[in-house]
């Protein structure tokens, strides 16, 4: 049995040779890690210097224009169709969805401000229309569908700005406004057809991130004015359902996104309920607040059934023309 065991027992040599392979092996694991690692810290050089060559002087009269039709064009049918390939089109239907309230929710809200700001020259219905064609145009045209296009806190700032001034002056806002469109649009193209654009390749995305930041702080301080004005313009039965509203859409929304996390039912019921939570909790509550509204009225946005302008003459009471 002793000399069996002897036998079984590797040799000074074997154990030598089994610890150099997995020191091998280990070193071999350190060098790809560090590889991988030196990788991902040149992935992100290698893009920013991918745009900033998109971001550079041609020297040609809309160099710059006919470079970004050229290095898009090849993109542009699978910028809309790869959305549905590969098991994706239930992820970007949900995106759909979510992006049609991120875009009919400030459209509403800021539709009803800038009513009340310019005495029912643009209103709901005026900020939901140019909200729907420029969107459709921008993302058509302009090489890029995954851009946003709707009002936001400096752009209804800046328009309240622009009413007083014009009367103030006894100018009409609406022609004042065209115009003011128009000349922003001169300027636009001209920066573009004259490469003014490649100024941008000197900026970090510190001033895109402080932007984001500032629209992100003008809904979330917007919401909570809404719950405190709730609180000094109606009773305590109304406030109580407002803030209700309020936070119960905020908390269903978050505990159906962590169904993704979760052992609820299925996984593919849980990736449905999670991608749709947003449209599952706005549908809910909207649907509690109608139920109870002959018990507790609350504020409710008032459009108009007829797709027409809100401005009414207040001499004739007659709708202006579009």
């Amino acid at each position: 049995a002793l000399r069996g065991q002897a036998a079984a027992a590797p040799s000074p040599s074997t154990v030598a040779q089994v610890r150099e392979s997995r020191m091998a092996e280990q070193a071999q694991g350190s060098v790809a890690q560090a590889a991988q690692a030196a990788e991902a810290q040149e992935a992100p050089a290698s893009e920013e210097k991918a745009h900033a060559g998109e971001l550079e002087w041609t020297g040609r009269f809309a160099g710059g224009v006919i470079a970004d039709i050229k290095r898009r064009y090849p993109y542009y049918l699978s910028d809309w169709v790869d959305a549905f390939k590969g098991g994706n089109a239930q992820m970007s239907v949900s995106c759909v969805i979510f992006l049609f309230f991120a875009c009919i929710s400030p459209a509403l809200a800021f539709g009803s401000l800038f009513s009340e700001a310019t005495e029912g020259h643009v209103g709901v219905v005026e900020t939901i229309a140019s909200t729907a064609v420029c969107g459709i145009l921008y993302s058509l045209f302009a090489g890029q569908p995954l851009c946003i296009m709707g009002a936001t806190g400096p752009e209804y700032a800046y328009t309240v700005v622009f009413y007083s001034l014009c009367k103030s002056m006894g100018l009409e806002f609406l022609p004042a406004r065209a115009w003011q469109g128009l000349w922003t649009s001169l300027f636009t193209i001209i920066l573009a057809l004259t490469d003014s654009c490649a100024a941008m390749s000197h900026f970090t995305r510190f001033v895109e991130d402080i932007f984001a930041l500032l629209i992100s702080v003008i809904f979330i301080v917007g919401a909570f004015r809404s719950l405190i004005e709730a609180f000094n313009d109606l009773d305590k039965a109304g406030a109580f359902k407002t803030t209700l509203i309020c936070l119960g859409t905020y908390a269903l929304t978050r505990w159906l996104q962590s169904w993704r996390r979760s052992r609820v039912a299925t996984r593919a019921i849980r990736e449905v309920v999670a991608n749709f939570s947003v449209a599952i909790s706005i549908f809910v509550f909207s649907g509690v607040a109608s139920i109870f509204r002959k018990d507790v009225e609350i504020p409710w946005l008032e459009v108009s059934s007829n797709f027409e302008p809100t401005w009414t003459n207040p001499e004739t009471g007659a709708v202006r023309g579009w």
